[in-house]
């Protein structure tokens, strides 16, 4: 009886490591490997002017081709010429031929890349930095995934006298709630967080899924 005890107490301290170990080694690489994301963005008025940069042609070409499919989607159209001047700039709005309604025009876009590096934790001494996943000799992968999103911009006035190319999203985080726009969702108050909401999914910009890398 005595020797039974004593197997099934070995049995159950081995189990108890056993299970613990695999989550300590998993516990030990996601410290040592951790993602750390960065992000840039680049107004450009044309799809050309996006190439001229530098920037492969097929993504610059994508990205104009979805920030103006947001356009159509997305702008606010007005009933008044004056108000779509008063919310974006004078000279830069037009009436839609089939709904006779005014318009903003489509002035350009951004170019929106995210960038994903998996870093690698160097734990060798106290107080390390992270450096970049493969500058070390220890198997890791350095590669990084790429993102691209676009979104349409404007003029507006820069309340000094001259223009300046924003985006939608940019205006509603500024305070703009496009009360005067015309809309079909009357129940819908604008400048309310309800309205404020719709608007930000709206405005949120497009991912370029087919040019993403990898």
């Amino acid at each position: 009886m005595f020797i039974w005890l004593v197997k099934a107490s070995v049995r159950l301290a081995i189990g108890v490591i056993m299970a613990g170990a695999p989550a300590s080694l998993v516990s030990a690489q996601l410290e040592r490997i951790t993602p750390h994301w960065t992000s840039s963005t680049v107004f450009f008025e044309s799809a050309n002017a996006c190439m001229w940069a530098g920037i492969a042609p097929h993504i610059c070409q994508a990205a104009h081709r979805s920030a103006f499919r947001q356009h159509l989607r997305a702008a606010p159209v007005y009933r008044e010429l004056a108000d779509c001047e008063a919310d974006f700039f004078p000279g830069e709005c037009f009436a839609v031929e089939a709904t006779r309604l005014w318009s903003p025009w489509l002035s350009g876009f951004a170019l929106i890349t995210r960038a994903q590096l998996i870093l690698a934790v160097d734990d060798t001494s106290p107080g390390a930095r992270p450096q970049p996943a493969g500058s070390r000799d220890d198997g890791s992968d350095s590669k990084a995934q790429v993102r691209y999103f676009s979104e349409p911009l404007y003029w507006e006035s820069d309340h000094q006298g001259g223009s300046q190319l924003t985006s939608l999203r940019e205006k509603l985080r500024d305070g703009e709630h496009f009360d005067k726009a015309f809309t079909r969702h009357a129940l819908l108050q604008a400048g309310s967080p309800a309205s404020d909401r719709r608007l930000a999914r709206m405005f949120e910009p497009q991912r370029l899924f087919h040019v993403a890398a990898p």
